[in-house]
């Protein structure tokens, strides 16, 4: 497959098998994060890697969201923003931008090894700090929930049946895109 179709075929899954996941996969994930864009070269990324479903059910007590208590696998996404205000300056927001880069990498490496995957913003940062043990200076920033998964599955989350292969239209390029000036939209689309 190539890297397009990749892309394009990726999807956010939400409901998983209860399968574990090899560590093998897990290591090539964290080593296709390893390898993202970061300025300054300065990786402000940590990656904390939980298989534990007692700790996982604490992490969302507000909204308890099912692809977060029944993944086989989180990885929390940590930035260390004192890593880049070496370069920079204390006011320098560049670590939000590498740690997010570093995530797509993750998302992307899990659907090329036949895994799914999820990206969560929503939960309990207080409590996952809590029941993590992660120092104060390190910032939680999201959560990939992966792991095995049966594309016609579903997960029904407040009476709505949510599936894990679904529609995701995109707006076409000369919506989005433009060709030197903003009144000038992008004319050329990719061959298919």
């Amino acid at each position: 497959m190539d890297l397009l179709e990749l892309i394009r075929s990726r999807s956010s899954i939400r409901t998983f098998l209860d399968k574990p996941v090899e560590d093998e996969k897990i290591a090539l994930i964290l080593e296709a994060a390893r390898w993202a864009p970061t300025g300054g070269n300065k990786q402000p990324w940590r990656f904390l890697v939980v298989r534990d479903k007692k700790k996982q059910e604490q992490f969302d007590p507000h909204f308890k969201q099912p692809w977060i208590t029944d993944a086989p696998a989180i990885i929390i996404v940590i930035a260390a923003p004192f890593d880049t205000w070496e370069k920079y300056d204390e006011l320098d927001h560049m670590y939000i931008q590498d740690v997010a880069t570093a995530t797509q990498n993750m998302l992307l490496m899990t659907h090329s090894l036949g895994l799914g995957a999820v990206w969560v913003g929503t939960f309990s940062r207080k409590e996952i700090r809590k029941v993590m043990n992660i120092p104060k200076e390190y910032l939680i920033q999201g959560l990939v929930s992966l792991g095995y998964y049966d594309k016609n599955g579903a997960t029904n989350y407040h009476g709505e049946a949510i599936p894990n292969q679904k529609d995701r239209p995109r707006r076409p390029l000369n919506e989005i895109a433009f060709d030197g000036s903003f009144e000038k939209p992008w004319k050329v689309m990719p061959k298919e």
